[in-house]
C-alpha cells in the first residue's frame, strides 16, 4: 500500500516549516532573496509530493436478498430462542451481514497484517475470517466462560482451553477453507478462509457499507465471502482518484452459510 495520504501532507508541511525558518534564520537575505527561497522550497515539496502515487478509499456495501434459512444443520440443536416453547413464538432468522460477511481486494502487493476474531456474546465476531497465508490469526475471549476453539484440518490451531479476557495466537501457512468450531459450545461456528494472495479484507458496517482506505493505483479482483461460500468475484481497476465507488454487492440469503 501507499503511504498514507495525510501523512505525507503532514511529512512535507513539516519539511516546509523546517525550510522556512532555516531560511529566515539565513544571513540577512533581502525581500528578493527570501521570496525566491520561497519559492524554490514550494516548488521542491510540491515535486516531493507529485512523486508519491496516488491512493484511493473505495467504497461499496452488501446486501441481503430473500429469507435467511434457520440455522440448523441437524448436526445442533438450536438455541432456546429459535425453538417452540409452547408459549412464545420462535425469533424469526436473520442475518448479520456485518459479523458474517467479509470482503476482500486481491492485488500485486500482499497483506501482512494479522487476522483477529472475538469470542463475544457467545459467537465469534466476525464469524467469516479472511486471511493471507503465512500470517497469524489472533483470538481473543471477551466472554465470561471458557472457550475451547480448533479449527478442523489445521493441527496448528488445536483445541485449547481460552480463559475470559485472554487469547491466543497462531501462525497459518496451510491454504484453504476451514471449519472453526469450539469444543465446548458446538453452536459456535465459523469459517476460515486462508489466501495464497491477499491485499486488504473489509467486514461491512451494520447498515452493509465498507471502505478500503488508500488503495493504491492497479488491477485487482474484489471477492465476498458468506461462511464457507464465496458469494463473488469481480475484476475491479482502481486509478488516479480520490474515491471510487462501487455497486451493491447482493447476496442471497436462502443460499444460508
Amino acid at each position: 500500500m501507499t503511504r498514507n495520504k495525510r501523512a505525507v501532507g503532514h511529512e512535507y508541511g513539516t519539511l516546509l516549516s523546517r525550510f522556512t525558518g532555516a531560511v529566515l534564520s539565513g544571513a540577512g537575505l533581502s525581500g528578493a532573496g527570501l521570496l525566491g527561497a520561497g519559492l524554490i522550497a514550494i516548488g521542491l515539496i510540491g515535486a516531493g509530493l507529485t512523486g508519491h502515487a496516488a491512493a484511493t478509499d473505495v467504497r461499496g456495501s452488501v446486501r441481503g436478498v430473500g429469507e435467511a434459512p434457520k440455522p440448523n444443520d441437524g448436526a445442533v440443536r438450536q438455541a432456546y430462542w429459535q425453538e417452540w416453547n409452547g408459549f412464545i413464538e420462535p425469533k424469526k432468522a436473520t442475518a448479520d451481514l456485518a459479523r458474517e460477511v467479509a470482503v476482500v481486494l486481491i492485488g500485486s502487493q500482499p497483506m501482512r497484517d494479522a487476522a483477529s476474531m472475538l469470542m463475544k456474546d457467545g459467537q465469534l465476531t466476525p464469524s467469516t475470517i479472511v486471511m493471507q497465508q503465512g500470517t497469524s490469526l489472533r483470538v481473543r475471549n471477551e466472554d465470561d466462560f471458557v472457550h475451547k476453539l480448533f479449527v478442523e484440518g489445521l493441527k496448528a490451531f488445536d483445541p485449547l482451553e481460552t480463559s475470559s479476557g485472554q487469547g491466543r495466537q497462531v501462525q497459518i501457512d496451510k491454504v484453504g477453507t476451514f471449519a472453526v468450531r469450539d469444543a465446548l459450545a458446538p453452536h459456535v461456528r465459523g469459517t476460515l478462509h486462508v489466501l495464497d494472495k491477499l491485499t486488504a479484507v473489509a467486514n461491512p458496517q451494520a447498515d452493509g457499507t465498507f471502505v478500503f482506505d488508500d488503495v493504491a493505483a492497479g488491477k485487482y479482483t474484489l471477492k465476498v465471502f458468506r461462511g464457507a461460500t464465496e458469494v463473488s468475484s469481480t475484476p475491479l481497476e482502481v486509478g488516479d482518484t480520490r474515491e471510487l465507488a462501487i455497486d451493491p454487492i447482493n447476496i442471497d440469503l436462502k443460499a444460508g452459510k
